[in-house]
């Protein structure tokens, strides 16, 4: 394939619905509530979704190989009771979670079209959860490694040189991703 016919592609967008809003909270070391405290209720995580750019190289006309980055930040609370050394204790936690994502993609188109581009893709990566757990007023705050990836079942990219896209999947950005992408040849 020509190099004129191949081109790069640069996007932002965001991301709503990710696989970590339905797993629930993250586990975090200072024991609290799952081995201390297990009685603690926590309230459903919040989180505005997931912001995200990347970058795509064609390689022909099929396949494209690029990286991602995204962002999602997630709070929830937990109220409960503490015993320890027969002393029982009311037991508050806030918690925060910022996942920064990075992926390494690979889609594969099966509609390349001048105005419109259908595609699929898979992406594996890692995620670096920079936790925070505040119990009764004291913080504690630590990282964590989680696996990423991405599974575009049906991506859209509609426009020529600047355009925007659509895409329904499932993982560490969202079950449906959307924004706005620039595409240029060398």
């Amino acid at each position: 394939t020509s190099q004129a016919t191949l081109y790069n592609d640069f996007y932002a967008g965001y991301g709503a619905l990710s696989i970590f809003y339905f797993t629930g909270r993250m586990d975090h070391s200072s024991d609290y509530p799952t081995k201390t405290a297990p009685n603690v209720k926590f309230t459903e995580p919040q989180s505005v979704g997931t912001f995200l750019i990347g970058y795509s190289r064609s390689l022909n006309r099929v396949i494209s190989m690029g990286i991602m980055f995204g962002y999602q930040n997630f709070h929830y609370t937990g109220k409960g009771r503490l015993t320890l050394n027969g002393n029982d204790s009311a037991i508050s936690l806030i918690a925060d979670d910022r996942l920064v994502t990075g992926i390494a993609r690979v889609t594969f188109c099966y509609l390349n079209r001048p105005f419109i581009r259908m595609y699929s893709g898979i992406g594996i990566g890692l995620t670096i959860d920079f936790g925070r757990v505040t119990v009764n007023g004291e913080p504690t705050s630590e990282r964590k490694l989680w696996p990423g990836g991405e599974l575009t079942l049906m991506g859209l990219r509609f426009g020529r040189a600047f355009g925007g896209f659509l895409e329904f999947g499932f993982g560490s950005y969202g079950i449906l991703n959307a924004g706005l992408s620039y595409k240029f040849s060398d």
